[in-house]
């Protein structure tokens, strides 16, 4: 859940974002939000962070998106398979949950696979 700001200002990037996809073109039009990469992953920091999560308040919110544009992890490579689960590792050792949406689950509203990288308040 975000914040009724934060969910405002997420409607209105969705309305008026003209790119392809918005992951895809993360790197040059927000770099300061990918806080690492390795050879296939980055992870950003969330633009519009969820606020509470799992009835928690949320201290952090990123996300691993894969560089290449793809749908689902059934599509990964093993190099893109390798590198997502060691950052999932990293990130689960730091305290931090994980989220990611099927392709077929009507809530998701970017095609390009993410997964979201929620630590709450207090690790």
């Amino acid at each position: 859940m975000r914040t009724p700001e934060n969910q405002a200002a997420y409607d209105a990037f969705k309305q008026t974002y003209k790119g392809e996809c918005a992951f895809c073109d993360m790197p040059e039009r927000e770099p300061t939000q990918v806080v690492e990469t390795n050879e296939t992953m980055m992870v950003i920091q969330n633009i519009f962070p969820y606020n509470n999560w799992d009835g928690f308040v949320v201290a952090d919110h990123r996300m691993i998106v894969p560089k290449r544009h793809l749908g689902s992890l059934d599509a990964f490579n093993e190099q893109e398979r390798n590198d997502y689960f060691d950052l999932l590792r990293e990130y689960e050792a730091a305290h931090y949950s994980f989220y990611s949406r099927a392709p077929s689950n009507t809530a998701r509203t970017v095609y390009h696979l993410h997964t979201h990288l929620i630590k709450p308040v207090g690790y």
